[in-house]
């Protein structure tokens, strides 16, 4: 797709019923995001979500959707400690899941040794560069990357190193545009932009933030494409008026025919 200049569409998914939304508008590939610390279990940061948690959803979201490309998000603490404890935990989410990769944040020497030596062993990592939402405390919050130029040298050499290590594909978070088309215009593999803007090979998004599932406000970079939160806030209204109401569940038709005996 890349070669093409066909552009990649992704979205999250974290339970049968996002993974069904997503296998029917057929997006390029899922992603069970550590996200789902955010908008499943309510916290401020990524960072509580455990490998477990992790591996339970992205089995839900295989269960729906077997014949795509899912990538599970390999959650703080799981990497970036060793090599060697990278490499396990990594093929454990492989294979309990059945998922088709996982995914990983940064470029330490651990991670890049980690990632060389799963690619040799069969396993497809994708890495994630710019924002890493769970250094989101020692690299002071959320902000863009490479305004300057030691941060632009830096993301470069971090994006190079990783397409060497063998990432199949490489997320952009929050990385200026001009730059984030210099990354993908200089690595082979696909680039895959989250507010990064418009020059990126690809494009994801917290489905949550697309769909307005919360009452909350998205990212600015997220246009948001329904308001599900205000759909279901007065489709669930309506059910909870009719109810006190008496108007439902009103009398069955049959039952209405036959004067509601008793054996209806």
């Amino acid at each position: 797709m890349k070669a093409k200049g066909e552009k990649i569409v992704s979205l999250t998914a974290y339970d049968y019923f996002t993974a069904a939304l997503l296998e029917a508008v057929r997006v390029d590939f899922i992603l069970v995001g550590d996200s789902l610390a955010n908008v499943v279990q309510g916290h401020d940061t990524t960072i509580p979500v455990t490998l477990e948690q992790v591996i339970y959803h992205t089995e839900i979201v295989v269960r729906k959707a077997p014949e795509m490309l899912v990538i599970a998000d390999m959650p703080f603490g799981t990497f970036n400690v060793s090599a060697e404890e990278t490499v396990k935990n990594c093929i454990r989410a492989f294979k309990e899941t059945e998922c088709g990769g996982v995914k990983l944040e940064g470029a330490s020497p651990s991670t890049l040794e980690a990632v060389s030596r799963l690619s040799q062993m069969g396993v497809p990592v994708m890495g994630h560069i710019g924002l890493t939402p769970q250094s989101v405390h020692t690299e002071g919050g959320y902000h863009m990357y490479g305004k300057d130029d030691a941060d632009r040298s830096r993301l470069m050499e971090d994006a190079k190193r990783l397409e060497q290590a063998g990432v199949f594909a490489l997320v952009l978070e929050c990385v200026v545009p001009d730059l984030a088309r210099e990354i993908t215009q200089g690595v082979r593999v696909p680039t895959i932009g989250i507010g990064s803007g418009p020059y990126t090979d690809g494009q994801i998004l917290v489905v949550h933030d697309l769909l307005g599932m919360f009452p909350v406000g998205s990212p600015n970079f997220v246009t948001r494409y329904a308001d599900f939160f205000e759909l279901g806030k007065e489709a669930l209204g309506r059910f909870v008026e009719d109810v006190r109401s008496g108007k439902y569940p009103s009398v069955p038709s049959h039952a209405r025919k036959n004067g509601g005996s008793k054996e209806q």
